[in-house]
């Protein structure tokens, strides 16, 4: 028989949600970032033309006509790789998932919680937990791929020898010290 509790199917995918959030989360930071420095690239490359294009229309110096062209010409490749990349739509969709899975993450702590207090028959338990499997599954079928380096640095940052298994110490961290492994509720059997 498969040795999985209710107790410990609940905080390992609570784990995994908790990773897969912050994946997400760091993912948006980074692809903002990117769309704001490449948005001031541009507006100081633009600003750069228009005022070497100005120049040149007083002075007819040939040095400024080189640099408005040249400024125009680095401008045009960040506007194109902006378009390109489109940071910002995959920025936002980042954050939207992030913010689900947080919104998640806090439901599942919830059932922990309700559960090791008592306030929750296990059949309940599981019936929530099924509910929440079927919304998590929702969230990853809609979100957008996570960039391979975050959930790389997440796995790593794993100490587990099996990939898909989150040590207790692990999922601990994300739990308030009444809910961890240690101050768990009895091990009830998972269906």
């Amino acid at each position: 028989m498969f040795g999985l509790s209710l107790t410990d199917h609940l905080r390992l995918t609570f784990g995994h949600v908790v990773y897969s959030h912050r994946a997400h989360a760091t993912t948006a930071n980074r692809h903002s970032r990117w769309d704001r420095w490449l948005k001031a690239a541009e507006a100081v490359l633009m600003l750069t033309t228009a005022v070497a294009s100005a120049v040149v229309a007083f002075t007819v110096n040939p040095q400024y006509a080189i640099a408005a062209a040249v400024a125009a010409a680095l401008a045009m490749g960040v506007l194109v790789l902006r378009l390109a990349f489109d940071f910002e739509r995959t920025a936002i969709a980042h954050r939207a998932c992030s913010t689900q899975l947080w919104l998640l993450r806090e439901q599942y702590r919830s059932v922990l919680s309700d559960l090791k207090d008592g306030v929750l028959s296990v059949e309940v338990a599981r019936d929530r937990r099924d509910y929440l499997m079927e919304k998590l599954h929702r969230i990853y079928d809609s979100a957008p791929p996570a960039d391979r380096e975050q959930y790389q640095s997440a796995k790593q940052s794993l100490a587990a020898v099996n990939e898909a298994t989150l040590t207790d110490e692990e999922i601990d961290r994300f739990l308030q010290p009444s809910l961890q492994k240690a101050g768990s509720a009895p091990q009830t059997s998972a269906s």
